[in-house]
């Protein structure tokens, strides 16, 4: 293996790490969402009528596991599996 393959692959872990860290630093969802549902807070008088929360639906949009991460890495991988045999040295292939 020689520097350049040693690059590829250490950017591809890189780029894979990231990824991964933006995955769950996003909420480590399983599937993208685009909106979220909040609960509105209470007033005092509500909680002492043992009212229940209300929900409202916010759109934000939540990075998931899949399908974007997932592409994203296995694109990552391809790539780099490409460019490492692309930048394969003759040597390498001379000693065989």
């Amino acid at each position: 293996m020689n520097t350049k393959q040693k690059y590829v692959i250490i950017a591809a872990l890189v780029l894979i790490v990231a990824a991964l860290i933006w995955w769950l630093a996003s909420g480590g969802e399983i599937l993208s969402k685009d909106g979220i549902w909040v609960e509105k807070e209470m007033t005092e008088l509500d909680k002492a009528l043992g009212l229940e929360p209300q929900k409202e639906y916010q759109e934000k949009f939540i990075l998931g596991l899949l399908p974007h991460t997932a592409v994203f890495s296995g694109a990552v991988v391809f790539i780099s599996a490409i460019l490492f045999f692309i930048f394969k040295s003759k040597k390498t292939k001379e000693k065989k």
